[in-house]
């Protein structure tokens, strides 16, 4: 495979920045319908958050495309305005009145782990890029920018998610062994 900014658009690469264009795309129309679905405002807005998330995510990967179709260098693509807009959905947003009203909860818990499996196969997917690009410098510091704001949004999915189940679990007197 030969250096520079022609092994990144080439072969296998260049049909994984495709596909996972065609991920965030997908991503972001989820988040859209469970922000749509969501009956809390605070996990509306979470999911709203990951839609436009998803959409930058599309925007900075047709940008490196961009840059790689014109020879010029890959550059980190992670904006500093996601990592404050993470920080504000680290505490639970569930409530135990929701928890206790059952079935709504079990939607809110579904659209998580679709969310976290969205999420961890965007991760797989950058990790497998970076992989192909080894000893490109540029180019796995863009993979690992991408792969650092995928893992925040898993990491926001399963906090919600473990502490939503907690609560749930709690509410139906279950304690797992």
């Amino acid at each position: 495979m030969k250096k520079g900014p022609g092994k990144i658009l080439s072969g296998v690469v260049a049909e994984g920045w495709k596909k996972a264009l065609m991920n965030e795309v997908e991503g972001r129309e989820f988040y859209r319908m469970a922000a749509g679905n969501a009956r809390l405002d605070g996990v509306r807005q979470m999911f709203t958050f990951l839609m436009e998330e998803e959409e930058r995510h599309r925007v900075a990967i047709l940008e490196q495309i961009g840059r790689i179709a014109e020879g010029k260098p890959l550059r980190p693509v992670r904006k500093g305005s996601g990592k404050k807009g993470i920080r504000k959905f680290k505490s639970p947003l569930f409530t135990p009145d929701f928890v206790a009203r059952g079935k709504q909860a079990e939607g809110e818990a579904a659209a998580l782990s679709i969310g976290m499996t969205l999420e961890k196969r965007a991760i797989e997917q950058f990790a497998a890029l970076r992989r192909k690009v080894k000893g490109d410098a540029a180019a796995e510091k863009v993979f690992d920018d991408l792969i650092a704001w995928e893992r925040d949004h898993l990491e926001i999915l399963t906090r919600q998610y473990e502490q939503l189940r907690e609560m749930y679990w709690e509410e139906a007197r279950f304690w797992p062994f």
